[in-house]
């Protein structure tokens, strides 16, 4: 009787100790400007949702933000060739890899 007794404290234990973590997934946001004609552009992407900000600058018109929480985004864009384009709304998936294209103009 004592050694259940021991042996159900026991399981209950490593039970509690592997329970359930919180996982946080969030997601990777490939990103693609492009410019007149389509041709890709460089500049900054932000993303902005209340005080979270995430931006990245491009690269022959691409660039990559990770760790991106889901939810409805602000889109903007500056820093281009181009006068900045009126922001955009974009949502952004709570995990995974999304590609987003945002035209400069």
């Amino acid at each position: 009787m004592q050694l259940t007794k021991h042996l159900s404290w026991l399981v209950m234990g490593v039970i509690w100790a592997a329970g359930p973590g919180v996982a946080y997934a969030d997601a990777t946001v490939m990103v693609e400007l492009k410019g007149e004609g389509g041709a890709p552009a460089d500049g900054r992407v932000e993303l902005v949702k209340g005080e979270a900000r995430h931006s990245c600058t491009t690269v022959q018109g691409r660039c990559e933000i990770r760790g991106v929480a889901g939810g409805m985004y602000s889109v903007q864009v500056s820093g281009t060739k181009q006068a900045a384009p009126k922001a955009k709304q974009a949502m952004i998936p709570p995990s995974g890899e999304v590609k987003l294209v945002v035209n400069a103009s």
